[in-house]
């Protein structure tokens, strides 16, 4: 057979093998535990993925270099493996056009700093999440860890990561047969999307013999803020095997760091209410992490934790301040203030004596205040009908703005319209910030920023100042 004959039998051969796979699939004949994809990963491994994404929009751009390095500590006995996962994003933006080219943000990229984050998760073969994890915000595992199929009905007709009150979810299309391993898309889903008018698509190709995400495709739109659209790329850079000793002295390095940032973000957060004493008490909290920088081997986590000390002696200042704002605030008698909602019917915080009132400040452009919502609305039917009232203080110059959220949430409590002078009133710095006030008109309480346990801390607080029955 001549050399083009060869290569004809070969492509015949491909094209039959990749149709009896999609056969197999649409027929649910196939095994599961042979052809459904799962994660083959065991201790030791690290896996190395690097990717950049480019978003044009009318006079400028965006370019989103990442990369996520992902070790494997050990196996788990319900049969998940313990993933350490590093995540670092470089943001370079051009608001013109001259300086918007590929070419020059990407040589303005390599004059940036890459900053990371850790965390760790627990992964079955399945893609599950075990309920063991240190994530911070920006740790997405289901970038390159997401989640499979359950069963051939699933890889034929597609499945969904159910969306909870806090955070958006994930609709999956069918497996498509491909060479190596089957692809699969990823849509984003959730009322934030509405929000921001944006979508997010992303193509996963997986590995089939190596048992794991080869290269990822992104392609998103956003109409609010930035109308432009944007699309990307992910690659497996680099996959390598640490011996026993490395992986074991690895995860105690790990052990330690986690522990001491923990100890790190308690103290940080008690500097809030330390008032005229945060600096001292932000002196400890540095401490904790030079103490562990000092104890700890392992570059990777000396590297962080330096991060985190010249990231923490930047934002001193701000710690400071925000404790003698909130000092200034906290105990003495809500400021007053007057504003109207929706129908034009004004309301003030003397209306509201003898309830325990829960203002919530936000706008459109903060992510995190969308996202604290789902679990506000949950908070409002908890304690409908007893003396409880959450009041949403919107800042939007556009009253468009907080009418549009207001529906596209659906939200169960009132909105009060322009309150941007009534932030500096209650010293709020960052958004969101709910401020707690108790039946007798005390502030008793601030929490800044979101948390998925939002609703629980806030429930807490309110009951401790409740009248008991």
């Amino acid at each position: 057979m001549d050399p083009k004959g060869v290569r004809r039998a070969g492509l015949s051969t491909i094209l039959v093998g990749v149709l009896a796979l999609a056969l197999a699939w649409a027929s649910g004949e196939a095994k599961a535990g042979e052809e459904l994809p799962r994660y083959q990963l065991e201790p030791g491994m690290e896996l190395t993925y690097k990717g950049s994404s480019l978003f044009r929009f009318e006079g400028g751009a965006h370019l989103d270099d990442t990369e996520t390095t992902a070790w494997v500590l050990r196996r788990n006995e319900d049969g998940s493996v313990r993933i350490l996962v590093r995540q670092g994003s470089r943001f370079t933006a051009a608001r013109d056009s001259e300086s918007a080219s590929e070419e020059s943000l990407r040589k303005k990229a390599e004059e940036g700093e890459m900053r990371f984050v850790v965390g760790y998760f627990d992964l079955f073969p399945d893609g599950r999440l075990g309920k063991d994890a240190e994530l911070a915000f920006r740790i997405r595992p289901d970038s390159v860890f997401p989640r499979l199929p359950d069963d051939q009905a699933q890889a034929s007709a597609g499945w969904s990561v159910e969306e909870t009150p806090t955070e958006d979810g994930t609709r999956y299309a069918a497996l498509k047969p491909e060479e190596g391993g089957p692809s699969f898309k990823a849509e984003r889903l959730g009322t934030t999307n509405k929000i921001y008018g944006s979508t997010q698509e992303s193509t996963f190709h997986f590995d089939s013999k190596r048992g794991l995400i080869k290269g990822v495709e992104l392609q998103y739109t956003q109409t609010y803020g930035f109308n432009g659209k944007g699309e990307g790329k992910t690659e497996l850079a680099g996959v390598e095997t640490r011996d026993d000793a490395w992986t074991k002295a690895f995860a105690q390095g790990a052990e330690r760091y986690f522990a001491a940032n923990k100890a790190y973000e308690k103290a940080t957060e008690e500097s809030a209410r330390a008032g005229d004493k945060a600096g001292d008490v932000l002196a400890k909290a540095k401490e904790i992490l030079v103490s562990a920088r000092e104890e700890i081997e392992t570059p990777l986590f000396q590297k962080q934790i330096d991060s985190q000390v010249s990231s923490h002696d930047g934002m001193i200042s701000y710690y400071v301040d925000s404790a003698k704002r909130r000092a200034e605030v906290v105990d003495k008698m809500a400021p007053d203030w007057e504003l109207k909602d929706f129908d034009g019917k004004s309301h003030a915080i003397e209306d509201y004596r003898g309830k325990v009132v829960v203002l919530d400040f936000w706008y459109r452009g903060c992510g995190w205040c969308i996202k604290a919502m789902p679990q506000l609305n949950e908070l409002a039917e908890q304690f409908q009908g007893r003396p409880v009232v959450l009041l949403g203080m919107n800042t939007d110059r556009k009253v468009e703005d907080a009418k549009f959220v207001r529906e596209q949430m659906n939200l169960k409590y009132e909105t009060l319209l322009n309150a941007t002078e009534v932030p500096k009133k209650y010293g709020v710095q960052g958004f969101p910030t709910l401020v707690v006030i108790d039946p007798e008109g005390i502030v008793r309480d601030f929490h800044v920023g979101y948390s998925p346990t939002l609703r629980t801390e806030l429930t807490k607080v309110i009951g401790e100042l409740l009248p008991s029955k």
